[in-house]
């Protein structure tokens, strides 16, 4: 990846999207919830008793929660691990998430040339290549949240890529690449990511 530069994408523009620093946009997550649980013990032993005792306990359904017995009580929801059902670890955990609460993200773009001579995409590629792209969202704690598809696809000579984090200051970290070349470099036995 060279001439590593910030894309300002049209969608920057609309509503949905809230400047908050150069380069930095604030938006909110519009993955399913269903995608990831976040659940604690039932801190409350006397409510905890009383769900265990209630007949009102569905299977989950769906790629994360299938393996759950799931309780909505008082606006809330509670799961129990169905292989415990009936054991000493039979424990009711609470979903952590609100359910009228949305998850705010930060997001910036970039625009970069690739180098098929180490081993990146083609420039007229209309994807982008693996590496260094996982290295960068190690060594940053990020993620892609746009593959902009329509602009790789129609830009013969440039790759565009949206990364987001829950923590604005990983995003600040990551736009340290901007105007630098990011590459992999096989040293001995090991492939290390290159700035510089």
């Amino acid at each position: 990846m060279k001439n590593i530069r910030f894309y300002k994408a049209e969608k920057y523009n609309t509503d949905k999207y809230e400047k908050v620093e150069d380069m930095i946009y604030k938006t909110i997550d519009e993955r399913p919830r269903g995608e990831y649980l976040a659940l604690k013990g039932c801190s409350d032993k006397e409510l905890a008793s009383k769900l265990l005792k209630s007949e009102d306990w569905v299977q989950g359904t769906g790629k994360f929660i299938e393996d759950y017995l799931i309780l909505t009580y008082d606006g809330k929801r509670y799961y129990r691990k169905i292989e415990n059902v009936g054991t000493d670890d039979d424990i009711v955990f609470e979903d952590l998430h609100d359910s009228n609460e949305k998850d705010v993200i930060y997001v910036t773009s970039i625009v970069f040339e690739p180098e098929p001579e180490l081993e990146e995409n083609e420039p007229s590629d209309p994807y982008i290549s693996q590496y260094p792209l996982d290295d960068i969202l190690d060594k940053f704690f990020v993620y892609c949240e746009d593959m902009y598809e329509k602009e790789n696809e129609n830009d013969k000579n440039h790759s565009y890529v949206e990364f987001a984090s829950e923590k604005i200051e990983e995003i600040r970290d990551l736009l340290s690449i901007i105007g630098k070349h990011v590459y992999n470099k096989l040293e001995g036995e090991y492939v290390y990511l290159k700035i510089e």
